[in-house]
């Protein structure tokens, strides 16, 4: 395991986490740092800091930066509305009919392969038959 040390960036400073806490992973270390983040913002706000000017850093034993996990960010992470285009009506009405034609071909392609099934059974009980019949008139 190897040992993550998880320092928080104010407007004041750097606070570091001079004991650090051992993982099996960076990513283990991530996910426990966000879980913690509801709890430290709130501290933060108490304290007077502006959360969306805070960042987690998490670095290794020689110091180095793996990762920063900015606050807002996983704070705000809502889906943004995606803006329809807008479409001219008689472009609306093509892509229905088009829609419609989809559909009729699809009833149709299935009709057709049902039809095809059908057709190679008949054909094969007749060669059945045959066969028997020949054999029946050999006798």
């Amino acid at each position: 395991m190897t040992r993550y040390y998880t320092h928080l960036q104010t407007t004041d400073g750097l606070e570091r986490d001079e004991i650090g806490t051992e993982y099996p992973s960076l990513e283990m270390a991530y996910l426990d740092a966000c879980k913690g983040l509801p709890k430290l913002m709130a501290e933060l706000v108490e304290e007077g800091h502006d959360p969306a000017s805070c960042i987690l850093e998490i670095r290794d034993d020689t110091d180095l930066l793996l990762m920063e996990v900015p606050f807002l960010e996983r704070v705000t992470r809502r889906r943004k509305p995606v803006p329809q285009p807008s479409v001219p009506s008689e472009t609306q009405e093509l892509f229905n009919h088009l829609d419609l034609l989809t559909l009729s071909i699809r009833a149709q392609t299935e009709q057709l392969q049902a039809n095809m099934m059908a057709a190679q059974e008949h054909l094969a009980t007749a060669r059945a038959i045959r066969q028997g019949g020949l054999a029946w008139f050999r006798e």
